[in-house]
């Protein structure tokens, strides 16, 4: 989707394990960034940092610098051949600990901005077909090809690990011309691959996504989900009240019942100029809470082998009994008979 106005790689950023997948990758192509690095003014310890965020203007460049230096055509394409869990941030053990592809995929839609301003991931059903498209404005940047190139090899090359098997894609689209060997894509996608096409797509089959996967864990997958889902709201929260109070009610939820007032401390207000600003945006506290223990609650309930009664006293509630009216006024049914029906 071309934009005449797209916005500037000076107010976008990336996180700080993309950085160090990009590093990685070209150091397998023979190229060593790290004195580029040093000169476009990242540090080690933005580096090592989960939640450092560096300008995406620094990241083209070390792109540009990688594509030089390796002389290879396909180099994002081979970038994806380097997938690790560690470059993949929260994003990483939540994914492969998961129960089955589908879960793994639901996960993978809203972290994709945390993982890169560049491009925005989602997803639209053809038939039987679930198509992942990922979007950008920056179609036109040389390097905008090869992060497309590595985002597909990645996921295909992952998906296949945490599946245990060799299973591909049903097709790959790409808005970008061949830019080599048309065999090279063949051999990694192992599936019908075009070019200069109306979109970037993924397409899976939908028999693919309830398979399980081989290193399925509940327990693993519940403290990664909510490392990744604090992950998420921080990256939002960045700018926005209503997320930041989230953020702080999701972190102290594990130890009871939050109140407004150290919540108001923490992000450096009095109590009714806390409350006075949420008024502003049509919110309270206590419609926040509640929305935070609702999407918790559904989430512990179809993604963890918890009960129900540990799930009530986890929200802070005094006991099952309050959970149970709670959850049927939110959704007209009681908490086991949705886990029973999936949450359909």
């Amino acid at each position: 989707m071309s934009d005449s106005h797209p916005p500037s790689l000076h107010s976008l950023t990336v996180a700080s394990f993309w950085i160090e997948y990009l590093l990685d990758a070209a150091l397998h192509a023979g190229v060593d960034l790290s004195d580029a690095l040093v000169r476009l003014g990242v540090s080690e310890a933005e580096l090592e940092s989960p939640r450092a965020r560096v300008p995406l203007k620094v990241e083209n460049r070390l792109f540009e610098l990688a594509l030089e230096g390796s002389g290879d055509p396909l180099f994002g394409l081979h970038m994806g051949e380097c997938i690790r869990p560690r470059f993949m941030g929260e994003l990483g053990y939540a994914s492969m600990s998961s129960a089955t592809l589908r879960d793994a995929i639901e996960l993978m839609i809203p972290f994709a901005r945390v993982t890169t301003e560049f491009a925005d991931l989602r997803f639209e059903w053809h038939d039987n077909e679930l198509w992942l498209i990922l979007d950008t404005p920056f179609e036109d940047l040389p390097t905008s090809p090869h992060r497309v190139d590595a985002f597909y090899a990645g996921a295909v090359v992952f998906g296949r690990w945490i599946l245990g098997a060799g299973l591909d894609p049903m097709a790959v689209h790409f808005r970008h011309p061949a830019h080599g060997d048309s065999g090279e894509y063949q051999r990694l996608f192992g599936c019908p691959v075009s070019f200069s096409q109306p979109c970037n797509a993924l397409v899976i089959d939908e028999a693919m996504l309830d398979l399980p996967l081989r290193d399925a864990d509940p327990e693993v997958n519940r403290i990664a989900r909510s490392r990744m889902q604090r992950a998420v709201t921080q990256y939002r929260a960045r700018d926005n009240l209503l997320e930041q109070v989230r953020l702080e009610i999701q972190q102290r939820l594990v130890d009871g019942v939050p109140q407004l007032e150290p919540i108001a401390e923490r992000l450096g207000v009095k109590p009714w100029t806390l409350r006075r600003r949420l008024r502003a945006e049509q919110a309270d506290f206590s419609t926040l809470l509640e929305e935070e223990r609702r999407r918790l609650a559904c989430d512990w309930l179809l993604h963890s082998n918890r009960s129900v009664n540990q799930i009530a006293l986890d929200l802070g509630y005094s006991e099952q009994s309050a959970f149970n009216r709670a959850f049927k006024r939110w959704f007209g049914v009681t908490p086991v008979s949705y886990r029973e029906s999936g949450g359909h």
